[in-house]
């Protein structure tokens, strides 16, 4: 008796300065680690949700930017973090893709991170320049096995380039990647009809520069409620999105993001959150658990690691 009396203070001992941790957190300042340059639809995303902690916690919380190498160099810093959380990480869905295009990274993006919530979804709309006339997925499916046609990206390995090839996968087709530095020499060529397609966001989308021909979601969206999910337009498999979410230093006290989960998701899911991102393109993220957030981390870096493999989109 003695003896379990024993190991249940021990237990006790243990887990006390967890929940210690959690009811008195943050009892200091919090930074939130960006791994974009300011200015970018991340950053912003990421600094709103800043502001909103700032009140909520009622303590300093302050953006740090350290961009680079599609987020790895911002990842990587917070990977070196005391695991205590007090430095934490705001990324996007390239999290993901960089993890699948790039084969020498630092760190170890399953094991060396703690996913801990998601704070915003975004859509990706196929775009439809004015060099080939088409209005539906079934029309690009058609002309693109009976003509080249090439879409442009911002690069090799990010959004647009992930949304193309698996658009290729799906539709049965060979599109030709053109790679652009940016969003906006993309879109000009685009509207030049000097490339056919573009894989905009709904900001994109609002400059008026194409004919978004499906947004590749389960839902249809609030700013363009008019064009067809790619279910509707019959290919249900062709899916492709952006997320942002934070993470902690992997070793970070669970009950320290579980409190941080919960949050997070009161702040962004507040009628002005809802607002804002609406404003910005952006809907507030689903109901999602600490365990959930973690389980689909992996399964997006393990689904795009197998595109990029297949299209030969890893970076040596």
């Amino acid at each position: 008796m003695q003896t379990l009396t024993r190991i249940v203070l021990l237990a006790c001992a243990l887990v006390a300065p967890y929940i210690a941790a959690a009811e008195d957190y943050p009892s200091r300042q919090v930074t939130v680690v960006i791994p974009f340059p300011p200015g970018g639809s991340n950053d912003v995303v990421g600094r709103y949700l800043v502001d909103r902690l700032r009140e909520l916690w009622k303590q300093p919380v302050v953006v740090e930017n350290r961009p680079g190498a599609g987020s790895a160099i911002g990842v990587a810093y917070v990977t070196r973090a005391k695991p205590d959380g007090y430095t934490l990480l705001f990324v996007s869905s390239s999290f993901s893709t960089m993890a699948a295009t790039q084969k020498h990274l630092q760190f170890d993006p399953v094991k060396d991170l703690q996913p801990v919530g998601m704070v915003a979804l975004g859509d990706q709309f196929v775009l439809a320049g004015s060099r080939i006339s088409m209005s539906t997925l079934k029309d690009l499916q058609k002309q693109a096995k009976a003509q080249p046609i090439f879409y442009a990206t911002t690069g090799v390995g990010a959004n647009p380039h992930f949304a193309g090839e698996l658009l290729n996968d799906i539709l049965g087709i060979n599109m030709q990647a053109v790679h652009y530095q940016g969003g906006s020499p993309a879109m000009n060529d685009v509207r030049g009809g000097r490339v056919d397609l573009y894989f905009a966001t709904a900001t994109e989308v609002a400059r008026g520069v194409g004919k978004p021909l499906a947004v590749m979601s389960e839902q249809r969206s609030a700013l363009f409620p008019a064009v067809p999910t790619v279910a509707e337009a019959g290919f249900p498999d062709a899916l492709f999105g952006w997320w942002g979410g934070v993470f902690a230093p992997a070793g970070t006290p669970k009950d320290l993001t579980i409190k941080i989960n919960l949050d997070v998701f009161t702040v962004m899911t507040s009628k002005e959150a809802s607002e804002f991102l609406a404003q910005q393109g952006f809907r507030p993220p689903p109901k999602m658990t600490v365990e959930e957030f973690s389980n689909f981390v992996p399964r997006e870096i393990t689904k795009w690691s197998e595109l990029a493999k297949k299209h030969g989109m890893v970076i040596e």
